[in-house]
């Protein structure tokens, strides 16, 4: 009977991209990739914040590149994903965390500006950032897109969020279904 002896590092050879990945949540998970060996592409609308956290996950010996990307800009979307494809080959996996909440209170005294920019930033970009990706993406390619409870249970004052969340539930059912990579 032969063992196989691993590294250990799970991600080892594979391509991450993360979006809003220069603090908070989106930090954590690039760099748990990286810890596991991912090459880590990190985003941020803020050039001084992918500096910054470029040079964090690199003093940690990650593989890390970092870009300037506001998801809602098409262009900015796809100069993330070209670099992935650039630096690295292709994506393995997309971690979509870009979301927003700008504002709370009653559903039905949300302005219309700001449902446009919750649903352009917290659904429609991650659609959009797929769409770009999937050409990239091979057939055992993951997907991951950043939720909350907030989709589950929305609260009053955050109830215009939730929908947006809990309408990323649903999206998480549609690449297995049509997304060819």
């Amino acid at each position: 009977m032969s063992s196989k002896i691993t590294s250990g590092k799970r991600f080892e050879g594979k391509v991450v991209l993360v979006t809003a990945s220069t603090q908070g949540i989106g930090f954590s998970i690039a760099e748990r990739f990286g810890l596991e060996g991912a090459s880590v592409v990190i985003s941020s609308r803020k050039q001084k914040n992918v500096d910054e956290t470029v040079e964090k996950l690199k003093a940690k010996d990650i593989k890390v590149s970092g870009v300037v990307c506001h998801v809602s800009n098409a262009q900015q979307r796809k100069n993330l994903v070209e670099t992935a494809v650039q630096k690295y080959g292709n994506i393995d996996v997309v971690v979509s965390n870009a979301a927003v909440n700008p504002s709370t209170g009653p559903t039905l005294e949300t302005e219309e500006s700001v449902l446009d920019k919750m649903w352009e930033i917290n659904v429609k970009a991650s659609i959009l950032l797929l769409k770009d990706a999937a050409r990239h993406m091979k057939k055992d390619s993951s997907v991951v897109l950043i939720s909350s409870i907030g989709g589950y249970h929305q609260h009053d004052s955050m109830a215009m969020y939730g929908v947006t969340k809990t309408a990323l539930f649903g999206l998480t059912k549609v690449p297995s279904l049509q997304f060819c990579f």
